[in-house]
Parts: structure tokens; sequence; C-alpha cells
């Protein structure tokens, strides 16, 4: 079988955190069939995506090589393992953070990834996967994200009405494929990968190319990053709205995050 690079750019929101959640809880098992790089590993490569995102700085795209190389140091070109990157930071900021009103930037960010992973990795089948959304279910859920995220003060018939254009992500992967051809491009709704019995990790695994009988060995995981309800997130609303200093908000925010068990990966077992 031919050995595959999967590159999984995100986007947010979009069941990543559990996808993440499982092949990190199942590293060992996973370890000896695929090689598996996440935000812990992409750090330096994922700032500088979200940088260009924010700044349309090309600067940032040549920074990226030497980022890579240190990501990619102790795996070899010729490692026998599929390679599988998940990281939503490298499609860019997540929109409606400051300065950043769409996924405009992903289609260079995704384009440089490509081209660098075909030259270090000549021996794999490169494909991109991005996990997506419901145009209103995602809104709803970045809007919650960043209420916690930063001192937002639009509500929320505010904030759909700015960044509906943003919500569109069968657009965007449209542009991505368009801007990363040939290599193929496919995307894959969380209504139908959270009913994998792994969840999004379990289809995104399977993308891959990893057989049943390795499936079969992982445990699955519950789902990760919960958001705050409405009502929650209205109170953070309400917070960055005070004359709070910014360290107050953000610790009282922090605080009521910790109190409801909000974001994070769940340790749980998957209902």
């Amino acid at each position: 079988m031919a050995k595959r690079i999967l590159l999984h750019p995100g986007f947010h929101k979009t069941g990543t955190s559990t996808a993440q959640h499982l092949f990190w809880h199942n590293r060992e098992r996973l370890a000896p069939y695929a090689a598996i790089f996440q935000l812990r590993h992409l750090h330096d490569v994922a700032k500088l995506c979200m940088g260009f995102s924010k700044t349309q700085n090309p600067l940032l795209l040549l920074d990226m090589a030497d980022a890579l190389d240190s990501a990619f140091a102790n795996l070899a070109a010729d490692d026998p393992r599929h390679i599988l990157l998940s990281c939503e930071g490298l499609s860019g900021h997540l929109p409606g953070w400051p300065n950043v009103e769409t996924y405009g930037a992903a289609p260079a960010t995704i384009s440089y990834l490509c081209g660098y992973l075909e030259d270090r990795f000549p021996n794999h089948d490169l494909s991109v996967t991005l996990t997506t959304r419901t145009s209103d279910d995602w809104l709803f859920s970045t809007y919650r994200h960043h209420l916690r995220g930063f001192r937002l003060t639009l509500t929320w018939d505010e904030f759909r009405k700015k960044y509906a254009p943003a919500a569109d992500l069968d657009d965007i992967v449209d542009d991505i494929r368009k801007g990363v051809a040939p290599y193929a491009v496919t995307s894959m709704p969380l209504d139908q990968s959270r009913d994998h019995p792994l969840g999004p990790g379990g289809s995104i695994l399977e993308i891959l190319g990893l057989p049943s009988r390795i499936l079969d060995q992982l445990d699955p995981v519950a789902a990760g990053n919960r958001g705050p309800t409405s009502e929650v997130a209205e109170q953070f609303r309400v917070l960055n709205t005070s004359t709070l200093d910014d360290a107050e908000v953000r610790d009282k925010k922090e605080a009521l995050a910790k109190m409801l068990g909000l974001g994070g990966w769940n340790k749980g077992p998957r209902a």
C-alpha cells in the first residue's frame, strides 16, 4: 500500500479537538503505523500561518521552511509510515479574531505546506482533508469561542451579520481546492464524521488509510473543547463590556470556564 500524507488544517470548531484528543490518547498504538503531528509539534508553523492570516505578509511564509524543518527534524524522508498533520492553526486564525475577517489566507498557507511536504516526502501520496460544519452552527460556535477568548462586545446578531461571509465553509474549501491543485482536497462535514464509532478522529484515520483492524484497537474519547451555553456566553459578553481592566476580565472568565469545565479535551469515555 502506498504511504500517505494527510494534511488536516481545520477548520476550527468542526470537531478538531475531539479528533486530536483521539490521536494523542492512542498515540502509542498508532505510532507503528502513522507519524502524527499536532499543535504541540507544529506550534511555530501554526504561529506563522496565523500571523499571515492577520497581516498577509509574505515574509512569514518564507520563514515557514525553517519552522517545518525543525518540526520534522526527527522524521526521515524515507520513513515507511503514513504521516498525519492535524492542526487548525495551519489555516490561520479563526475568523472573527481581531483583523481576521475570513479564511482568505488559508489557500496560501495550505498551498505552501503542500509544496513543502511534497518536496520533503516524495514517496508519500499527499492529500488534504478539511472538516466542515453547517454555517449557522459554525458561526454560533465561533461567536461563543471568541467571547471567551478576547474582549468581543458584539451581540450575536451583530456578529452573525458581520461574519456571515466567513461561515460558508464549502466555498472556502473550493477556494483551497483551486489554490492547492493538483493535490486532492476533500471535505468532511461534522454531521457525518461524528457518527463514526471513534468520532471525527476515526473518520480522519480512515481517510489516512488505516484499516479497521487497527482502528478497532483504539480507545474512543468523548467530545472535546465544549463551548459555553448561550447563557454563559452572554455572561462573558457582559464582562467584556464592563469597566474592569483586561486582566480582571480574563481572570473572571477563566474562573467561570474552569468552574463549568469548558474547553480542553474531555477525558471521559465517548458516549
